[in-house]
């Protein structure tokens, strides 16, 4: 995916993201709930570079304590000692300051560097703040009082809480005892009453550890968690009362484990998309990659000459009470314009990785004809590695074909997760030989001319399930973000078998040919059920070389909207979008956006903010959303469409992509309440304008081109 490029990555220049980081045991995840960190000293490099000690020699000396850590902290900075009588080693790090701060701490994620010739530590008159270090058996005391702060008062219900390397359930059990569980190991029978992500948990923890802190140690303002002596893996987190934030503090991010130098990567990488992305696809796929280098011709500068921003209106009206629009003819209006027809299936709403991934997991175990998958990024990641082994281990008894954008998956696979991995874990070099090595899994890419991908995330098993949305394969959608995907069955089930078959040809050696054959001689999918009582009318609508049918009918629905517009995205960078969102508020419909408190593009938080403002003089309602939300959805006046396409050029323009889009009542009425209303409900709503620099603009200017 091209927006791959500015994906941020944890790094010196990248030094943070919102995350918070797992323990190790039932215990640790009570303590992570407190710290939302986890930080494993021993991989610094420092120890090898200070030439004094081995890093196993470092390792001993934290675990007996033979170093005692003193913290100073001043604005947005951090120097760490450790000291004995004979040593001292120092780390530093900084953080970018919380510009969206959510429900009142934000969280932070910063790399510790080595320093080789450290400065005198701080004295009192240099304005630093020295944290009080508590030792491990006070903050476990702290976490267990704020944990049980969060468990219902009634037995048998619980709270989800998602952490770093997994989620857990705080609950209830029979005799009204508080226990702590594995999501995958919790007991049956518990009803689950509310679930928090990461973004979530960290202030609700953080704002009852500090009552009790404050009754312990009236006088200190900042903390730090000091290891516990026996512990294998030293933990170190700052809560900081007085700036509200809790900030992780982490060792050096690990090279690939290929030990490939950046150089040499980059280079790598560069060859591969000229000679397999482009030399390659074009001697394969000639009519089609002719085919997008005139789509990109043609789209990319009619996005630079799009709308204009609407100036700031001199009055804003107030919100009419109106039924919506006419929705059967809207239909109509979509069957005319669009070339898509109405078909039937049924739809069940799985929000976030801990819905999705253990019923697609479930489904994965028990396809017993065929499993297809059609992806923009399959990641080298640990979850990536898990569903990649279920394939495999399938593959020895069914067909299995894995469709993936070749530039998307090995771009993301060289940057690393935001959270830790297990301990010990390796990336794969690759994650297509990984899925081919030892298993009958077939794997073809979609190549990238011109700078074009499939951005589609389409999943099919037996060709009785579909699974469509925004979820990629890979730690960030199982356990970082926000996000969701549908689970469909019925005849347009087969529809997206008939489209997976054509592609898969389309990717294969023979490129153009193959795909040509299919669509002539190719038979089409029957559908495992034609008639159902849950079936509803869907509608298939795509971006493809040559056809922007979700452009056209996003913003014809807009134009149309008489009650309301709802939308979701971290990308709303397309101008087009965002001047039919303030014309229809200025028509007096309620238009809505949730957008994410950060991102996970460069600039792309910015963006938002600027973004954000505008809509926000215009009279619509922004909301920002704890976390980061990779949700793609929108709805106007009971009519949803979801999908895998974003709100900006890529999708609109140039990417394939795929969304349904239904006007069923019954649906929208979920989808409104399940996504919708509980994201307002999570979100803070901007009440007056945000704060943006002079570098948001910019950066602001350079997504809107994307």
């Amino acid at each position: 995916m091209f927006l791959m490029k500015f994906r941020q990555r944890p790094g010196a220049s990248l030094r943070t993201r919102l995350v918070c980081r797992r323990a190790s045991s039932r215990r640790g995840t009570a303590i992570w709930l407190v710290l939302a960190a986890t930080l494993i000293l021993p991989e610094v490099h420092a120890a090898s570079e200070s030439k004094v000690l081995t890093i196993e020699q470092l390792r001993t000396a934290l675990r007996e304590n033979q170093f005692v850590p003193r913290a100073f902290i001043k604005g947005d900075e951090i120097r760490l000692y450790f000291t004995n009588a004979q040593q001292s080693l120092m780390f530093k790090a900084d953080w970018d300051r919380a510009r969206n701060r959510v429900h009142g701490f934000s969280s932070h994620l910063t790399e510790l560097k080595f320093d080789a010739s450290p400065p005198a530590m701080p004295t009192s008159q240099q304005k630093w703040r020295e944290p009080k270090v508590l030792a491990y058996a006070e903050w476990e005391r702290f976490a267990h009082l704020a944990v049980g702060s969060l468990a219902p008062s009634e037995a048998g219900h619980g709270v989800y809480l998602q952490y770093a390397l997994g989620d857990a359930v705080v609950f209830r059990n029979s005799a009204g005892e508080i226990k702590v569980e594995r999501f995958a190991s919790l007991p049956a029978g518990i009803v689950i009453d509310r679930r928090l992500s990461r973004a979530e948990a960290t202030p609700a923890i953080a704002s009852v550890v500090e009552t009790n802190l404050h009754n312990s140690y009236p006088q200190e303002s900042a903390f730090l968690l000091a290891p516990p002596a026996a512990a294998q893996r030293t933990r170190l987190a700052l809560l900081d009362l007085t700036e509200r934030r809790v900030v992780t503090l982490m060792a050096p991010l690990i090279k690939d484990p290929d030990g490939t130098p950046q150089v040499g990567a980059r280079l790598s990488g560069l060859v591969s998309f000229i000679l397999v992305d482009n030399a390659w696809a074009i001697l394969k796929n000639p009519v089609s990659s002719t085919a997008r280098l005139l789509n990109f011709c043609v789209q990319w500068p009619a996005s630079l000459f799009g709308p204009r921003l609407r100036k700031k209106a001199s009055e804003i009206p107030p919100l009419i009470a109106a039924p919506g629009m006419d929705l059967l003819a809207w239909e109509q209006w979509l069957d005319a314009h669009t070339g898509t027809a109405r078909e039937r299936g049924s739809l069940r709403l799985l929000m976030n990785g801990e819905r999705f991934y253990p019923v697609f997991e479930d489904r994965l175990s028990q396809a017993s004809h065929s499993i297809d998958i059609n992806v923009c990024i399959f990641d080298r990641d640990d979850v990536a590695v898990q569903i990649a082994d279920q394939l495999k281990q399938r593959s020895t008894t069914i067909p299995v074909q894995v469709i993936v954008d070749h530039n998307s998956s090995r771009s993301s696979g060289k940057a690393p997760p935001t959270t830790p991995m297990p301990e010990g874990f390796v990336s794969p070099k690759s994650i297509t030989a990984y899925l081919k090595a030892n298993s009958a899994v077939q794997v073809r890419p979609f190549l990238n001319p011109f700078m074009t991908s499939d951005h589609s995330k389409v999943y099919l098993i037996d060709g009785r399930y579909g699974y469509i949305g925004g979820m990629n394969i890979g730690r960030e959608y199982r356990y970082e973000w926000h996000d969701m995907m549908v689970e469909i069955e019925g005849p347009v089930v087969a529809s997206f078998q008939h489209e997976f078959n054509e592609n898969w040809a389309h990717a294969g050696p023979f490129g153009d040919c193959a795909f040509a054959e299919q669509v002539v001689c190719g038979k089409r999918p029957q559908a495992a059920e034609t008639n159902r009582s849950d079936f509803v009318d869907l509608r298939r609508i795509y971006t493809k070389t040559g056809s922007r049918q979700i452009w056209h009918a996003e913003l014809e629905s807009i134009a149309r909207a008489q009650s309301y517009v709802f939308l979701e995205n971290p990308y709303l960078f397309d101008n087009a979008i965002i001047v039919a969102l303030v014309k229809a508020r200025l028509r007096g419909v309620d238009v809505r956006v949730i957008l994410p408190s950060g991102n996970d593009l460069t600039g792309g938080e910015g963006s938002n903010l600027v973004t954000a403002n505008y809509l926000f003089s215009h009279g619509v309602r922004v909301y920002l959303y704890p976390g980061m939300t990779h949700v793609k959805a929108m709805m106007v006046d009971g009519w949803a469409c979801f999908g895998s396409a974003n709100f900006n050029t890529l999708s609109l323009r140039l990417n394939q992509e795929t969304d349904l889009a239904t006007s069923d009542p019954g649906f929208s009425g979920r989808f409104k309440q399940e996504l919708f209303e509980l994201d307002f409900e999570k979100s803070s709503q901007v009440k007056e304008p945000v704060s943006v620099t002079w570098s948001d603009h910019l950066a602001d200017s350079m997504l809107n081109l994307f």
